[in-house]
């Protein structure tokens, strides 16, 4: 205890002999400041009183010294009884196996009472600290986070706070965390017991110490303090681990967001030196040749410019917030950041006018210019990003005249660039030299660059970009031998959807009426349907719906042809960041059927699962900053939309991948916790199947 608790210093007196004027002259004399005489009823309740530490009575005409010292016993086990009576033979006997601290009589030298009483008051003072300390830990020790515990000399625990993250206290007792956690977390069970041993044996405590460890999938960080305790010839440790999982999440958040800005001036620096540059190009050319196509060219390039600037200012009031759904027309954009790029470079535009991304503009847009930069100056045969930067940066100002008028004429003759959709995303490529195959990692890496004028900073960023958003990024080769940028699991709507499609309506719906435990569910899953209020409460556990792993409850319907699923999910129970519900499409319920998904998580936003061939491993990809109640899959042919929709009645497609299929499909609401042998919980309302009848020849 920080500091000692009031000593009990009254004593109370019960009968006649105890009221000797010399007896209470004797006792003030020692530790007792007050000697109560009391009724045997009042004395039994004063022992309540934290002033009062001893009993001191009579033998007594009304009741028995046993039966008085049984009762205040009751009261208080601890509760110092002695008594002070003529000697009777047998009765101190009696008394004393009644639990009586001390039996004197008048005989006895009145030093010698005192001295009794004054060890019953010390002793009953110590019993009262230790009580209280007791009870603190005990509090501690069974209250939630942090997480507290007693071990001995040999990291054995002897006390555990029931925390969700370890195994039951009663079970830990006498077990070292080799033996709790040496399979599921072997290097950090053998590290916190290499420390408690280093402490008990050196003294020295451990004061905030940060250990990392694996719990159900999910990395935690706890931070620990470790101080040493000994009583004799025993000795162990009291440690106390509060969970900063959160807290450590934050800090890395905070050091990228101050990376990404320290990154953005760079960015903005050599995102806004292609369009300055030509603008200046053209603005010379226009006042030379009087040709007012060169200042419509420079006008696109400064609206351009101040296009950028309200971004970098929307960044700057960190206002950026979600994404809103989408950049809209993906070949709109492309076609947009190609009209600031002079000369004779060919733009193949071979993305379906409609093709959209869950992405907003800001995000897209970089990417697409500076691989269209890239494919233009790197790819032409003039070498045009050599004669930018002398333009630019060298030279007197006729020469840099000159070789403005060079780049602006020149830059990307006799290449093609190439942009596209793939099956899991899109690519861009060009017909120019290409990239070697030992530099297409390093290219990538942020200041890696061939001009010795060039800043290293668009590849990298193209790549930064890809891994905040969870896209594959691969770099291969053209027919043409130029180089090729695919982009892979990037979600990406490309064809008409059954919304856009004036041949495609909703049939007839389908009941949902069969469910599967599919893949391996320790703990099993439990359905249950509210037909009146048409809400369906679905549990599950299962380890996840990703690579090789296809553990999930299912509900569905079977349908023969063309199906799409809808559903209002309304809450999720998770037990971890990557439990999931949603609606799905499978082909099968084997675990090895493809499938495509649409669902929630509890931190991670809305979530796309993908099996797009069967056997082969599932893929993820998570749209965070996009949420909505409402989620729906079409299967029209064998190419699978997801939707997302704030109402059930205004969709925004948020992906698009052909899957296979050979004979009917389920369609359905989905549930997995992503932890084996803990359930969660999902609800479903108004979880509709129906077929998507053709009304007319495509």
């Amino acid at each position: 205890m920080s500091g000692p608790l009031p000593a009990p210093t009254v004593v109370v007196g019960v009968g006649d002999s105890v009221r000797s004027p010399e007896l209470r002259d004797a006792l003030l004399e020692g530790r007792a400041t007050e000697i109560r005489s009391l009724e045997p009823a009042a004395a039994v309740d004063a022992a309540r009183d934290p002033e009062v530490g001893c009993l001191l009575a009579d033998r007594l005409p009304e009741t028995t010294g046993t039966d008085l010292c049984r009762e205040v016993r009751a009261r208080d086990a601890a509760f110092p009884v002695v008594f002070y009576a003529d000697d009777s033979e047998g009765v101190p006997r009696k008394l004393l196996n009644a639990g009586a601290d001390g039996y004197y009589t008048p005989a006895d030298p009145l030093e010698t009472v005192r001295h009794a009483v004054d060890d019953c008051l010390e002793t009953y003072g110590r019993r009262l600290e230790a009580r209280v300390e007791r009870a603190a830990l005990t509090a501690l020790l069974e209250g939630p986070e942090p997480n507290v515990y007693v071990k001995d000399g040999e990291g054995r625990y002897l006390r555990a706070t029931p925390t969700p993250r370890i195994v039951d206290p009663e079970d830990a007792v006498g077990l070292t965390d080799v033996d709790l956690y040496g399979e599921t977390n072997p290097e950090i069970a053998r590290r916190t017991t290499a420390d408690d041993r280093r402490v008990v044996e050196t003294g020295a405590s451990i004061r905030g110490q940060d250990e990392r460890y694996d719990h159900d999938s999910t990395d935690h960080t706890v931070r620990t303090t470790k101080i040493p305790w000994s009583d004799g010839g025993r000795e162990g440790l009291v440690g106390v681990s509060v969970d900063v999982t959160d807290l450590k999440r934050s800090e890395r958040e905070l050091e990228e967001l101050r990376e990404r800005f320290e990154s953005f001036a760079g960015n903005v620096r050599h995102d806004l030196r292609n369009p300055l540059q030509v603008a200046a190009g053209h603005l010379e050319l226009a006042e030379e040749t009087g040709d007012d196509d060169h200042l419509a060219r420079a006008r696109a390039a400064l609206d351009r410019i101040g296009e950028m600037l309200e971004d970098l200012e929307t960044v700057a009031n960190g206002s950026t917030g979600g994404s809103d759904g989408g950049a809209g027309s993906l070949a709109d954009v492309v076609e947009d950041v190609w009209s600031v790029y002079p000369g004779e470079a060919t733009l193949e535009n071979q993305l379906p006018a409609a093709t959209s991304m869950p992405v907003d503009e800001e995000t897209i847009r970089p990417v697409l210019e500076n691989l269209l930069t890239n494919a233009v100056e790197h790819g032409s045969t003039s070498h045009c990003s050599q004669i930018r930067d002398d333009a630019v940066e060298h030279g007197s100002t006729s020469n840099r005249s000159q070789a403005r008028d060079d780049a602006v004429a020149n830059s990307g003759e006799d290449v093609t660039v190439r942009i596209g959709a793939l099956d899991d995303g899109f690519y861009v490529e060009d017909t120019g030299r290409g990239i070697p195959e030992s530099e297409r990692e390093t290219v990538l890496e942020p200041g890696y660059t061939t001009d010795p004028e060039g800043t290293g900073v668009g590849l990298g960023l193209v790549s930064g970009i890809c891994d905040a958003q969870g896209w594959g990024l691969e770099i291969g080769e053209s027919a043409e031998g130029g180089a090729r940028f695919s982009f892979r699991n990037c979600p990406l709507v490309s064809a008409p959807t059954a919304d856009e499609r004036t041949d495609v309506g909703r049939g007839d719906r389908r009941e949902l009426d069969s469910d599967a435990e599919i893949g391996d569910l320790e703990a099993g899953g439990t359905v249950a349907f509210d037909p009146g209020a048409n809400r369906w409460t679905v549990a599950a556990d299962g380890d996840d719906v990703r690579d090789d792993l296809n553990d999930l409850q299912f509900v569905y319907a079977t349908a023969d042809g063309d199906v799409t699923v809808r559903a209002r999910l309304v809450a999720l129970e998770g037990v971890d960041p990557c439990s999931k519900a949603g609606v799905m499409i499978r082909s099968g319920r084997d675990g090895a059927s493809t499938y495509g998904y649409v669902g929630d998580t509890p931190e991670f936003g809305t979530e796309l699962l993908w099996r797009t061939r069967p056997g082969e491993a599932g893929v993820s990809h998570q749209l965070e900053g996009i949420g909505a109640e409402w989620l729906r899959a079409d299967l029209l042919g064998e190419r699978l939309t997801c939707f997302v929709s704030p109402d059930g009645n205004r969709w925004t497609p948020v992906d698009q991948r052909p899957i296979e299929r050979t004979g009917p499909v389920h369609a359905g609401i989905v549930v997995c916790s992503a932890v084996p042998g803990r359930r969660c919980e999902a609800v479903f309302e108004d979880a509709t199947v129906a077929s998507l009848e053709r009304t007319a020849d495509e």
